[in-house]
């Protein structure tokens, strides 16, 4: 599912991301980690159970073959220098 459905369903039903922390007790601020991709468990498993979806379904996140993040390639940036360090002094 998108964030932007999973956000809508909540809002439909509880009004509020917020009120539905509140309904759920959780913590502020737990639903948005969990579509921000950090890992709060109680969050993710609050919003499958009322979703009706698997937790693993919910949605997925983009990790590398190791299991975390893929690390920003900068081997294409250039080799020259910083335009205020380019100066001939």
């Amino acid at each position: 599912m998108h964030k932007e459905d999973i956000k809508a369903a909540i809002r439909k039903r509880y009004g509020s991301i917020r009120a539905f922390e509140a309904a759920k007790g959780l913590r502020t601020g737990s639903v948005r980690d969990v579509l921000r991709g950090r890992a709060v468990a109680q969050a993710r498993f609050a919003i499958a159970d009322e979703l009706g979806v698997a937790p693993k379904n919910l949605f997925q996140f983009k990790r590398s073959p190791r299991g975390n993040y893929a690390k920003r390639d900068i081997s294409s940036v250039g080799s020259r220098a910083h335009r205020l360090n380019d100066r001939a002094a």
